[in-house]
């Protein structure tokens, strides 16, 4: 803008000075030699204007040839530059798509380049090419290094403190987030570090406090999971050590950060229960047991707000009331029947839960039926075999992938807080274990072999009853302990050895 209105008022000037110079008739005389020159003085400010303009092209040519060797160096040193930028782009783009030994070819370029710019990412993307070749030694000490260096000390501390994850070391990772907490005191990492670190040592109080002051630095979604998990370890803690109103206090609190929390709500009912507040209890674990339905919330339900096995029946029916559709309702029924001794209704309500979810638990709880009414050893194994093959129960499972059987604020695998969630897995352990002892054909091969001796067990009783008073019923028949589990009833003495051989 500046030079187009410099271009506009040279050309104003030059238009201004040919007009006034036109009021001027009167030519210009020069005397040179002992001779008179006369001309206008319109082609005097022309041959003047034109001499400008001649110096101009002049002044701009010499600069031109003058400085023609440096614009040669910037061109070659840009195209290098460059160069050697498309090179660093597609190293570090390699390192993300895990093409190592591309990644690797790029760097031996930048590193017998030369690079003195970008300094930074040639030494990051070293550390990241270490790293994927496993030379954790040699990373951490260019990583130590980088620590000095502004531009990368983030980068470098942050690497440092997954890498000593990885392999355990969790003081050294502490030790590395207490350091970036000084100068970086609001990244979401680091402060997701300190509070490990405080749940690590079960500190939970001092994790909720410095979670709620940083909890403007983080995901909203991941501090409600983060401090929903803080408080239900909390209450669990002051539930042991007593502090039954604190306990109740830390259940409500998370079951405002999420209201179909299945331990928060089972908090807040123990709690309630020890202060002699059944009622309140109830309609706790009533409302959950419309959301997420869950053993516990059951056994809670039907056996510590009831006296005998008839009233703990009629609670269990008020469970299925509450949630029909639910596989758990038609399990705690069953449960509490055959308890009370009805057996035809547990029977029943056992058939209907197999039919909407075919789990193991569901078939194990048929066999128990089927050994408390008839003792009718092929049925009750025949529940069972269908118990190894069906769907898995549901377990608590956290984020990392991790299994329990009992809800944990921390992940067994990776000591990290986890946000474990009662589902069911996509594999039973039992039945992987069982496909890879024996294939298919050696599965049907057993199965018979365990009914052929059932059979002549039967037969053989039958033979020697009137000899052998002792001769039972079948109960005692040793059978094939890999097609059983060690919950599986009917059978009294397990073996350690299979008679199939």
């Amino acid at each position: 803008m500046l030079r187009f209105v410099y271009y506009f008022c040279m050309i104003l000037l030059m238009a201004c000075s040919f007009a006034i110079v036109s009021y001027y008739p009167d030519g210009i005389s020069i005397i040179w030699g002992n001779k008179i020159y006369q001309t206008s003085t319109f082609v005097v400010l022309l041959i003047a204007y034109l001499f400008l303009l001649a110096l101009m092209v002049i002044f701009s040519v010499s600069r031109f040839f003058l400085s023609f060797p440096s614009i040669l160096v910037q061109m070659f040193r840009k195209r290098t530059y460059d160069k050697e930028c498309q090179t660093l782009c597609t190293s570090i783009i390699s390192i993300a798509a895990q093409n190592i030994p591309l990644a690797r070819k790029m760097f031996s370029q930048i590193s017998q380049g030369h690079i003195s710019h970008n300094k930074s990412l040639v030494n990051m993307l070293e550390v990241q090419i270490n790293l994927a070749d496993k030379q954790y030694n040699v990373a951490r000490e260019k990583l130590e290094m980088m620590l000095h260096i502004s531009s990368t000390r983030e980068f470098a501390i942050y690497t440092l403190y997954l890498e000593s994850r990885r392999i355990g070391d969790l003081k050294s990772a502490q030790r590395y987030a207490k350091k970036a907490l000084k100068f970086s005191p609001d990244l979401p990492w680091v402060i997701e570090a300190v509070v490990q670190h405080f749940a690590l040592e079960q500190e939970w109080s001092e994790a909720i406090s410095f979670l709620d002051k940083k909890h403007k630095k983080i995901n909203i979604i991941k501090y409600n999971r983060i401090k929903e998990t803080l408080l239900i370890a909390r209450s669990l803690e002051n539930a042991k050590k007593g502090n039954i109103l604190d306990s109740y206090n830390d259940a409500i609190e998370s079951l405002k950060l999420r209201d179909n929390s299945i331990m928060g709500s089972i908090c807040a009912a123990k709690a309630l229960i020890a202060q002699n507040k059944k009622r309140k209890a109830e309609v706790i674990l009533e409302k959950i047991w419309k959301t997420n339905p869950h053993p516990e919330i059951a056994s809670i339900y039907t056996r510590l707000l009831s006296k005998d096995s008839t009233e703990r029946l009629r609670k269990a029916l008020q469970l299925e009331e509450i949630n029909k559709k639910s596989v758990e309702s038609l399990i705690i029924v069953s449960k509490t029947a055959l308890e009370a001794g009805n057996i035809d209704q547990a029977r029943t309500k056992a058939i209907l839960a197999m039919q909407t979810n075919p789990r193991k638990e569901i078939f194990l709880l048929l066999a128990q039926i089927e050994k408390e009414s008839s003792n009718n050893l092929n049925k009750i194994l025949s529940w069972t075999q269908k118990a190894i093959h069906s769907i898995p129960d549901p377990i608590w499972i956290s984020d990392d992938g991790s299994l329990s059987s009992i809800w944990l604020p921390l992940s067994p695998i990776s000591k990290e807080i986890c946000y474990f969630e009662w589902k069911v897995p996509t594999k039973s352990p039992e039945y992987i274990s069982y496909k890879n002892i024996f294939s298919s054909t050696e599965d049907d091969h057993h199965i018979v072999k365990s009914q052929f001796f059932l059979e002549n067990g039967k037969k053989n009783c039958l033979l020697t009853a009137e000899n052998d008073s002792s001769c039972e019923e079948n109960n005692e028949i040793i059978v094939n302990p890999y097609i059983r589990q060690l919950d599986d009833p009917g059978v009294k003495n397990k073996p350690t050895q299979s008679v199939f051989y």
